[in-house]
């Protein structure tokens, strides 16, 4: 994920509300009682962070579907949204595919590929992402807000995020310099440590988020968890491998809607983590909603991955591992 991606964050998330107020599309004519995301990898990312922040709002179940199956429940009142920015995702063509024969109301999200190629030969609505990218992970901005603009126009959630990602925008241009600074701080602490991020329940996607971006970017493992089911299990695992401990580097993500007792049993964990690693690094989104929260917390983290990367001596967009995969899987078809 280069720079210019990064930088150029507020922009897409500018160009991405554009595209979804120019949708033109119908409600379902089926009572729609569930929506299933499909999506991999950069393009699921976005389908998590689109669960969490309508958790609560949304007046129906939405389930991530990572995987070449799809659930059982599956049926005409199912909104299913196939999500990859290639568009040739295997496991999401496959799902796509198996929703069809379950006669699902189906939407696709790409940029091209075998899923706009589906989606034309069997007249399904879809929106067309810009092309050119070679990190799916980069058009995260795309892909959020062409998931929330598609709940919005089938009357799932209100017009909230339009406004709250606009002041995100605004936000974010004003705070850039700043957050580059804060970022590159936290690289530098980073190096040589295995991250362990933390946070209440509600924030995990912003977690996996960040866990992932440190992975490709960075090219470095790191480990997540949540409050409170953290304390009821791995907390007693902090003890062993003894040598381990000092390599940890415990990083806690914070928003606004935290529960209160969440943040009680954060607070009192701190001294456990720190008599045994690190002082923990706090990291604080910051906005006046959760969405405008959930943004800050992208682009803080993915400046901290990008300035990993230079810390680590590696360039953060190739991905050789995943490309050798897929590589070796065509082999087998």
């Amino acid at each position: 994920m280069t720079k210019k991606y990064i930088e150029g964050f507020t922009r897409q998330l500018a160009d991405a509300l554009k595209i979804g107020q120019s949708l033109d599309l119908v409600r379902p004519g089926s009572d729609i009682r569930n929506v299933v995301i499909a999506g991999m990898g950069g393009s699921g990312i976005g389908a998590n962070l689109v669960e969490s922040l309508t958790f609560g709002r949304i007046p129906i179940p939405i389930t991530v579907c990572k995987s070449y199956n799809i659930p059982q429940f599956v049926s005409p009142h199912t909104l299913f949204v196939a999500s990859s920015y290639s568009g040739n995702t295997e496991e999401t063509v496959a799902a796509l595919n198996k929703a069809l024969l379950k006669r699902a109301h189906c939407i696709v999200i790409a940029s091209g590929g075998k899923l706009l190629e589906i989606a034309r030969e069997y007249n399904l609505f879809y929106i067309q992402l810009p092309s050119g990218s070679d990190s799916p992970r980069a058009m995260l901005g795309y892909n959020m807000v062409s998931l929330m603009s598609l709940l919005y126009h089938t009357n799932l959630i209100g017009a909230a995020f339009i406004k709250e990602t606009e002041n995100a925008i605004e936000y974010l241009d004003r705070g850039e310099k700043g957050i580059q600074s804060e970022a590159e701080l936290i690289a530098k602490k980073l190096k040589g440590k295995l991250p362990v991020i933390y946070c209440d329940n509600r924030l995990y996607a912003m977690a996996l988020r960040f866990q992932q971006q440190l992975n490709e970017n960075a090219k470095h493992i790191a480990h997540i968890n949540t409050f409170p089911e953290m304390n009821h299990n791995e907390l007693v695992g902090w003890r062993f491998p003894e040598n381990l401990m000092p390599m940890l580097q415990v990083i806690y993500l914070y928003s606004d809607h935290d529960h209160e007792r969440v943040e009680k049993r954060m607070e009192i964990c701190r001294d456990i983590f720190e008599k045994k690693s690190n002082p923990i690094i706090d990291v604080i989104g910051e906005g006046a909603s959760l969405l405008e929260q959930y943004y800050y917390l992208i682009h803080l983290t993915d400046w901290i991955s990008f300035y990993l990367a230079k810390e680590n001596g590696v360039e953060p967009d190739p991905i050789e591992s995943i490309v050798y995969l897929k590589s070796e899987l065509d082999k087998l078809k």
